[in-house]
């Protein structure tokens, strides 16, 4: 397993497994233009020297926020979310960063396990927030981890 920057040359593999994992996911010129922004960034994991997942987040002042996380499904349960996320959080305590910051779908139990498994706390919800199928609209959950 290989951990390493998320470059613009990422962005159609990422914008691929986005679109595999969420009900609308991002194209690679959302990609592109997160990662031209000076606040945000990325890592990849790749197995076999095949892309298999990524985290992107932004940074502001002494908080970030995680805002997609996306492994392969034939790579998961193989600790590469787990890799990425201990990586980053190397990262951005090396960075002085004291919060990190998650939403996660209310019907996405999987995440909702895995991020509390990694030391987020839930605390507030968004109503309304994710689009489904037929105009509906489900919450989003807020986890937080403290990093010091």
């Amino acid at each position: 397993m290989n951990i390493s920057p998320l470059t613009f040359a990422d962005c159609q593999d990422a914008a691929t497994l986005h679109k595999q994992a969420f009900f609308r996911g991002w194209t690679e010129s959302v990609f592109q233009e997160f990662l031209q922004t000076p606040i945000t960034f990325g890592l990849k994991v790749e197995e076999n020297n095949t892309f298999s997942g990524y985290i992107l987040w932004r940074e502001i002042k002494d908080e970030a926020e995680i805002l997609t996380l996306v492994i392969a499904p034939s790579n998961r349960q193989k600790g590469c979310g787990s890799a990425l996320l201990t990586a980053l959080f190397t990262i951005l305590k090396d960075k002085g960063i004291l919060h990190l910051f998650i939403e996660v779908a209310e019907d996405n139990d999987a995440a909702i396990s895995f991020y509390r498994k990694h030391g987020f706390v839930f605390y507030g919800k968004r109503p309304h927030y994710y689009p489904r199928e037929e105009n509906k609209h489900i919450c989003a959950l807020n986890f937080v981890k403290d990093l010091v």
